[in-house]
Order: structure tokens, then sequence, then C-alpha cells
């Protein structure tokens, strides 16, 4: 199952991968055809953490807990950009996510740059569970890869 876990992951990304997310999450139009999409792809019990070094680990649950999550991450920025470099079969039903992100404060012109290691977990075909790490190292750590 493996290999259809990694291609799952990749498939939810790909709209995601095509520009400035903060619009997705922030208009309500377009956040609930997103809610309408997902809903069959994550468990029932499905959760989400944000782990930070400003916050620690903020848990969020369901698919109104994920648009909740990124809403909370979103608020500094006035844009933000994901992009994908590799979706990697960590085992166990766990896919590591490299990413490359890149976001703007509100009211700067400079941007700032994350390289990011989002951890899924993947059961009986659906999404269970992510982890956005915004620390590469740590992300690779609970994926139980080393850097």
């Amino acid at each position: 199952m493996s290999r259809a876990d990694v291609e799952l992951v990749r498939q939810l990304l790909a709209p995601f991968e095509q520009g400035d997310i903060a619009p997705i999450f922030r208009d309500d139009a377009i956040s609930a055809a997103m809610r309408a999409a997902l809903v069959d792809t994550l468990t029932a019990d499905f959760e989400c953490d944000f782990v930070r070094d400003d916050v620690g680990r903020a848990s969020y649950s369901g698919v109104d807990g994920l648009r909740t999550a990124w809403l909370d991450w979103l608020l500094p920025w006035e844009s933000y950009h994901a992009v994908v470099e590799d979706v990697i079969d960590a085992n166990g039903g766990r896919v590591l996510v490299l990413t490359r992100d890149h976001a703007r404060p509100k009211g700067a012109q400079a941007e700032v740059y994350f390289e990011g290691a989002p951890v899924w977990t993947v059961r009986d075909g659906k999404v269970a569970r992510i982890e956005f790490y915004w620390n590469r190292a740590e992300g690779l750590a609970a994926a139980g890869l080393s850097a």
C-alpha cells in the first residue's frame, strides 16, 4: 500500500502547488469546495498538528480543523506558496513530504523561506493525520528518517 499512500498524498497536494495558497483557506466559497473534495479522503477521526517553534504543537480535528489550522498559520502572512520537493514513503502508512515554502509577512516586501517536512499518516486509503513541521530535521526525525 505504500505506493498508493504516496500517490494519494501527491494527488491531494497538487492543487496547493499552483500559486498562493492563502486565498484557498481565506475564501469561504473556495474553502467550501475544498472541504467537499477532501471529506471522502480523510478518516472520520482525522487530526492535524502544526508543530512550530513559537507555539509548540497545536492540534486540530476534522476537515474543518484543517482549515482552522491553516487560517491560524496564515494569520501573519500576506501570501504563502508551497513547493513540494519530494514525497517519500516512510513505511508503516507514513509519508514524508519535503517542502520549500516562501511567504511574505503582512506589510513587508521581503519573503521568508521555510524548509518543511510534513508527515502524513494514511490508513485504509485515507489520510488519518498530518503533522506539519516547518523544521525539516524535526519532520525527518518524526518520520523515522535521518537528515
